[in-house]
This record gives structure tokens, sequence and C-alpha cells, in this order.
């Protein structure tokens, strides 16, 4: 039976970015950096941005040469109460899958794990890089 990538869970997992939080050193973003980070993402509830904060920090760990610009630090501070949970939770289930995808290892696809890989950078510099379709400006694609 020939399995597209589609129809991997990993895959499936990577591909619906729309991370652990802890060990990750974010420096504290500036009274602007708030107001800044706070004006795209009015229309986003704070799941959907923690989504893509922990797209943010995963494409950086999988993705070589991708880095995170300056609107990332403040996401972390914009909410509070239950959004800020319902923010640290998604971003840290969106970090994890990425993390999985760092160690993934297919016994009977061992190449899918590199176009896997491939596929979830492009979407994430295709999301969330400089001229993102959801976020823009989150990371920097390699130079």
């Amino acid at each position: 039976m020939v399995r597209t990538m589609r129809e991997g869970s990993l895959f499936f997992i990577v591909a619906t970015l729309p991370f652990a939080l802890a060990g990750t050193v974010i420096a504290q973003p500036a009274a602007d950096d708030k107001e800044t980070a706070r004006l795209p993402i009015e229309q986003l509830t704070p799941y959907d941005v923690g989504s893509r904060y922990g797209q943010a920090l995963g494409a950086v760990e999988i993705c070589h040469g991708v880095g995170t610009t300056a609107k990332v630090p403040p996401l972390n501070t914009l909410y509070n109460g239950a959004d800020l949970k319902s923010f640290k939770a998604q971003a840290t289930k969106i970090y994890d899958a990425w993390i999985k995808l760092k160690q993934c290892s297919l016994v009977d696809q061992p190449s899918e794990c590199k176009v896997i890989v491939d596929e979830s950078c492009a979407a994430a510099i295709s999301e969330i890089g400089p001229s993102g379709t959801v976020l823009p400006g989150l990371v920097e694609p390699p130079h």
C-alpha cells in the first residue's frame, strides 16, 4: 500500500499548525513592542495566536537558518486569565508537534521525514514569514 504524506499522522499534526514554553528563553518586550504586536492579531483568538507563537518557536528549532523576529516575545504577554491559559496550551501543543517532528524516524519511509520537515518549514515561512498569509513577520527565512 502506498501512503501519501498527507495520510501520515505526523504530517497531519504539523500541517495543522494554524511550543514547550519551558526552556525557551525570551527577552521581556518593551511596552511599544507589546502594542505593535497587538495590532495585527486583534482579529485572532488567543488560541490562534498561541498556534502561531508555537509555530514560530518550533520553526526555529527545525528549519535551518530560520529565526524569530522582535514580534514574537510580546505575544507571550498579551493575555491573562483564561485567554493566557488557552494561548499557552495551544502554543505548547504546537511546539511539541514540531519537536516530535525533529525526532522523526519512520522505519519504512526514512526520507518521508525530510519531506515533511521541508514542507512544514515552507508552510511556516508562507504563513508567518515576512509576507505571511496568517500572522506575518514572526519569522525570518534563511538568508
